[in-house]
């Protein structure tokens, strides 16, 4: 029979897997069962909250999940594990038994108006791909989105592994294709510090950070990151030679066993690039000293800070405006590209700390 898209079958609750590529799995828990994916879901993304809700109300039919065909004729639930899990926890003794609150989950159960007999319905898509648009308006772009690292994760699947262009994900899933790329560029910072040994617990947790100091000139530079648009997919992002650049920068902004970071939030990253591209001041801070230290080894003199950043902000607006003159004359060239890139992505990067401080 020919499933088409978009169709809802009314699908047994036995018949119904947890997705074991769910972008909010961590790496570690790749390959693991359905009962290890379901205690990971409930315990990181509180299961039992939707849980309370079904066992009143039973199963939305208006909140269906979407699956894929899996084997031996089960369903691969690719939107709605988070819902998924509520329904294992209430139905199957087994699943729940394994749950860090084992006594809270049994009592909802016996007064649940959901049974393992069950059936509920799932809206029937061909591949994962037909599904991108929604979880992009969902989980990427919209009021349950998740956290920057399962987003930049759930991009760099659709970059590495189905091989779609970052302008082709930008339409698909809702986001600015500079977005698209500085996540991509991110998580591949992330990959490649984990692959070779770099503890990058806290920067998954605190992901966003990475985004922004990846966002400023100073910092890229002094890790070897390209502009995340120069960044060819499936590369390594941060040359041999920078590796211990990157271990540094990567412990100045998140910390690591046994050192505090030397900052305490975002709006901090300009003043650490600051002193990173100074040599006295990155020298204090390979000294270990704090921010604070390290910034009072940088000389600054005939103007106050103030005053050298409103003639930069003066300058640079003058030589764009002057750019004009003659950008329509070059605006096929490669190097222009390249440079209208890294002014945007500078832009950006002034643009968030501004709003990080009107917060």
């Amino acid at each position: 029979m020919t499933v088409l898209l978009g169709e809802t079958k009314m699908l047994l609750i036995s018949d119904l897997l947890l997705d074991p590529e769910n972008p909010r799995i961590p790496d570690t828990k790749k390959g693991a069962d359905q009962t290890e994916l379901a205690i990971t879901l409930d315990m990181g993304f509180d299961a039992f909250t939707v849980a309370e809700l079904m066992a009143v109300h039973g199963y939305f039919a208006s909140e269906p999940m979407i699956a894929i065909p899996g084997d031996n004729g089960k369903w691969i639930v690719v939107e709605g594990n988070r819902r998924l899990t509520a329904v294992l926890g209430l139905t199957n003794p087994d699943v729940r038994s394994q749950f860090l609150d084992v006594k809270k989950w049994d009592e909802l159960a016996a007064r649940s108006k959901i049974s393992a007999s069950d059936k509920i319905p799932v809206v029937i898509a061909k591949s994962r791909l037909d599904v991108v648009p929604i979880i992009g308006t969902r989980h990427i772009n919209g009021i349950l989105a998740w956290k920057p690292y399962p987003q930049a994760r759930y991009i760099a699947n659709l970059i590495d592994v189905e091989k779609i262009s970052a302008a082709d994900v930008s339409i698909m899933i809702g986001l600015s294709k500079n977005t698209v790329n500085d996540l991509y560029r991110e998580q591949a910072i992330a990959a490649q510090a984990k692959s070779i040994g770099i503890d990058t617990g806290n920067v998954e947790s605190a992901f966003s950070l990475l985004t922004v100091a990846m966002r400023n000139a100073k910092l890229r530079e002094h890790v070897g990151a390209p502009i995340s648009s120069q960044l060819p997919p499936g590369s390594p992002p941060i040359p041999e030679d920078k590796i211990p650049e990157l271990k540094e920068t990567l412990i100045w902004i998140f910390g690591s066993e046994g050192q505090e970071p030397r900052i305490s939030d975002s709006r901090q990253i300009t003043s650490l690039a600051n002193v990173v591209a100074n040599p006295a001041g990155l020298q204090a801070l390979r000294d270990g000293k704090s921010l604070d230290e390290a910034k009072q080894k940088i000389v600054v003199g005939g103007q106050s800070p103030q005053e050298r950043l409103i003639n930069r902000l003066t300058a640079g607006k003058n030589a764009l405006i002057a750019a004009g003159e003659d950008i329509a004359v070059f605006n096929g060239e490669n190097a222009v590209k390249t440079l209208i890139d890294e002014i945007e992505s500078a832009l950006e990067t002034l643009k968030s700390v501004v709003e990080d401080s009107d917060a």
